[in-house]
């Protein structure tokens, strides 16, 4: 069991199943870390790294603004439509880019939260949303996706 905060000191990126859409940490997006290419980098930390193409700068917890986080994913599935291959990093590779990974395969494969969320952790077992960004995935995916 890793202690709570933990960040690994390597890059950490997975690819969601057969999908060109990848979760990472922090270090997924420094390129002398790797020798992996990505069209776009979706960067939900609070700077933006190295291969940043996008920074959408989440809280990973309470405290995103309705506004905040409807860009993040607004932004997401715009990229996702896009052709090339997607980075969405944040700090750990758990909370936010897992929220956002789900969020935007749910919306946009119209599939249910926790089916997506399923997807995002048969590639990255520790992802977890915290549970306020859970609750906004939830509430944007029913606003956004009526019918």
């Amino acid at each position: 069991m890793r202690p709570f905060g933990y960040v690994e000191d390597r890059p950490i990126i997975r690819r969601i199943a057969d999908r060109d859409i990848y979760l990472g940490n922090h270090l997924a997006a420094d390129p002398r870390r790797h020798d992996r290419e990505f069209e776009f980098v979706l960067s939900a930390t609070d700077e933006e790294r190295p291969l940043t193409t996008h920074h959408r700068p989440l809280v990973d917890g309470r405290g995103n603004e309705w506004p905040v986080f409807e860009q993040a994913v607004d932004t997401a599935r715009s990229l996702y439509r896009r052709e090339g291959s997607l980075l969405i990093h944040c700090k750990a590779g758990v909370s936010r880019s897992s929220t956002l990974v789900a969020t935007t395969l749910a919306a946009e494969e119209g599939m249910a939260f926790a089916g997506a969320l399923s997807a995002v952790r048969t590639a990255r077992p520790i992802a977890i949303p915290h549970p306020a960004l859970h609750e906004q995935a939830v509430v944007y995916l029913a606003a956004k996706t009526r019918r």
